[in-house]
């Protein structure tokens, strides 16, 4: 007999729905396994805002810890078209009268015009480079000489046939790493070739042609010492940057002076006529910056916390931690924390000294007057933050003992990782659970359809069968 295309045909009954209804009963429990778990990953994901909450507020009061933090000054200037200045941690409290007397330059060449272009054939051979420095005596008329800074300073530069152009030539010169920056330029007598060293009076160079380069090549040498052959033509002399700060003479081969005045970069323009005044203060702008951002990620951690945790009376709804014993004490430490007064300075020695207040939800607010006056005096607001005490925790300033409780608080043996790491190991034996449920589930329906398979090929043949037997008897009783 053919089997049965749609479960309950041979037998009359609804079996499809029979077994689905019974295999739904069969899952059942993993609906509310996975309503517990949908519950489980929201506190994850609450967790993880409260570890990142945390981790800000470290970061904020490491950055309180530093050194570099509580010595920042800025700077500014009376003409930053002339004297541009920047501070480092190096820099300290003063003031400066500079007066930029020259720039520094580089020495800039320029050849004789080609009329041919840039394919114009120069000739080949070798093109020697030495960078150094041009000096005069005080001869009349003066003996100018050169002085190479070293043997290395020399760069020689193979022109082959290949190479011989004028283009080609720039080329070369640029790929020598000689410091030489080769260009073309072109005007109304064809093209010439330019070349431009790096400032400084030490930075300026001769170009030497080698024994048996070709004729045309010793157009591009150049010297401008004493009795020098040069056909290349000098339209600028390399220099160094000089100006007077506070009366002293300074000199530097570039136009930013790192080095003149210590943790202060100088940045000249241009030539001033008349003093620029520079002046370098503590930068408490950016202390206070660093203060504001240390309440607000303290105030972000306690925030996070209680809405965390609180019972919306309005809307009738928890937090997803609401009750969680782990969360409300870490609240009550940094609580505790913030609230304990510190030996750290003999000036400060609690929240209020310094114009912070704690506010009825446990957050900090700032008095601005009272910050700005205890800010008059950096180096006790200094210790009450900052202070670290080895012999003595109960002398490490604020800042110092929030990273501490953080460092701890975020650690791999952490409450927060441990509390994390357990609702996650939850979340997974209940996944086990739910495999295990499903698997049940289809092999209870696997079960139920084959025996109501059996039951419909059953049925179907009975009924076959008493169908058969009702025609034979009829056909009797219309022989009979």
């Amino acid at each position: 007999m053919a089997t049965l295309s749609s479960l309950g045909v041979g037998s009359g009954l609804d079996a499809e729905n029979i077994v689905k209804s019974l295999v739904a009963l069969e899952r059942k429990p993993a609906e509310g396994i996975k309503t517990e778990n949908s519950k489980l990953e929201t506190k994850v994901s609450t967790w993880g805002k409260i570890q990142s909450a945390f981790s800000s507020l470290q970061d904020a009061a490491s950055a309180l810890n530093g050194a570099d933090f509580w010595t920042s000054t800025k700077a500014t200037t009376s003409d930053a078209s002339v004297v541009g200045v920047t501070t480092s941690a190096n820099s300290t409290p003063a003031s400066y009268s500079i007066t930029v007397e020259s720039l520094a330059s580089s020495q800039s060449l320029a050849s004789a015009a080609y009329t041919a272009g840039k394919t114009a054939v120069v000739g080949q051979g070798t093109l020697s480079i030495q960078i150094g420095s041009y000096t005069a005596n005080n001869a009349e008329p003066p003996v100018v000489t050169f002085n190479a800074k070293a043997a290395a300073s020399q760069f020689d530069i193979a022109i082959g046939p290949d190479d011989n152009t004028l283009e080609k030539i720039r080329d070369k010169i640029n790929s020598a790493g000689a410091g030489i920056s080769a260009s073309l330029i072109n005007d109304v007598t064809g093209t010439r070739l330019v070349l431009r060293g790096a400032t400084g009076a030490e930075s300026a160079f001769k170009i030497s042609v080698g024994a048996g380069s070709d004729p045309g090549l010793a157009a591009l040498a150049y010297d401008a010492s004493t009795g020098g052959t040069s056909q290349m033509s000098r339209t600028q002399t390399a220099s160094n940057a000089r100006a007077t700060i506070n009366g002293l003479a300074v000199s530097s081969a570039s136009n930013t002076m790192t080095d003149v005045v210590d943790g202060l970069t100088l940045q000249l323009s241009k030539v001033s006529a008349s003093p620029v005044n520079v002046n370098v203060a503590q930068d408490t702008d950016s202390i206070r910056k660093g203060i504001d951002t240390f309440v607000s990620a303290y105030n972000n951690v306690v925030s996070t916390i209680r809405v965390q945790t609180k019972y919306d009376e309005a809307s009738k709804t928890a937090g997803p931690l609401q009750g969680d014993a782990t969360a409300r004490g870490l609240l009550s430490q940094i609580r505790n924390l913030i609230g304990n007064s510190s030996g750290a300075s003999s000036v400060f020695g609690r929240l209020s000294d310094v114009g912070m207040d704690i506010n009825v939800d446990g957050t900090l607010s700032v008095k601005s007057s009272k910050m700005s006056e205890a800010m008059g005096n950096l180096g006790e607001l200094k210790k009450f933050f900052a202070n670290s005490d080895a012999a003595n925790v109960g002398n490490d300033g604020l800042s110092q003992r929030m990273k501490s409780l953080t460092s701890q608080l975020l650690g791999t043996d952490s409450t927060i990782n441990s509390r994390t790491e357990g609702i996650k190991s939850l979340i997974e034996r209940n996944k086990d659970k739910i495999e295990r449920i499903d698997v049940r589930a289809t092999l209870a329906e696997n079960r139920l359809r084959a025996q109501y398979t059996l039951l419909d090929n059953n049925m179907a043949k009975l009924n076959g069968l008493s169908s058969y037997v009702s025609a034979q008897l009829a056909a009797l009783n219309k022989n009979s």
